[in-house]
């Protein structure tokens, strides 16, 4: 998560501009998260919130929302507090694993971040968040996973660094970005045992609305 921590520090001031290039059909992606929000003035818990970027965009939907976010980038959290629309937002700075809000919210969301917990981390995180939500509450992932074969990865390896360099991403960068998920690949989960993992915690009513490459969105609740 360090490194992590590091990298995001690096990229602050230019991390949406970036993920638009890196993430295959973002705008999709992040669309197909927010839409299975619910609508009304919910409290929501973010985490790994970062510049704002899915923050700004979960408010625009749900004016009413009262938002708390962790993160533990402070460069990264600079560039959301600067942000007007986001002035009633709460903001923690600190480790999710580490600090959390002592309440209960309606709607816990969270994307591109959990794939950097180890295993058991993020084992032990989706069941905080089980007992974090309100009776009726939800929780919303969109993030990183790894097909079920190493054939399915290398098709989407292969597709994803086209799109990358299409979208403006020098091949160099591109190829850094799929050296690091080589890197990282064994520790990813797949998409059936991220479901196994949502199950574990307690989640009854486990929805993927979304699947591209190795992007998904997942919605649990109950």
């Amino acid at each position: 998560m360090m490194k992590a921590k590091e990298h995001f520090n690096d990229t602050a001031d230019h991390y949406e501009e970036q993920i638009e290039k890196i993430i295959p059909y973002a705008d999709h992606f992040f669309g197909i998260a927010l839409d299975c929000i619910p609508p009304g003035n919910l409290s929501v818990l973010e985490l790994g919130s970062g510049t704002g970027y899915v923050t700004e965009r979960i408010l625009r939907r749900n004016p009413g929302a009262r938002v708390t976010c962790i993160d533990m980038t402070p460069e990264m959290l600079a560039v959301a507090r600067g942000k007007p629309k986001l002035d009633g937002v709460s903001f923690i700075e600190g480790d999710f694993r580490d600090v959390w809000p002592d309440e209960q919210f309606d709607l816990v969301i969270t994307t591109l971040c959990l794939h950097h917990l180890p295993d058991r981390d993020r084992a032990t995180v989706i069941r905080r968040i089980h007992t974090t939500l309100n009776k009726g509450g939800r929780f919303i992932n969109g993030d990183i996973f790894r097909p079920e074969s190493e054939w399915e990865e290398t098709l989407s390896r292969n597709r994803w660094r086209r799109y990358m360099v299409e979208h403006g991403l020098p091949p160099g960068d591109a190829e850094g970005m799929i050296e690091m998920r080589r890197k990282n690949y064994q520790y990813i989960d797949t998409f059936r045992g991220y479901r196994q993992k949502l199950f574990n915690a307690g989640f009854q009513r486990i929805f993927c609305p979304y699947i591209c490459h190795f992007t998904g969105v997942f919605v649990a609740a109950g």
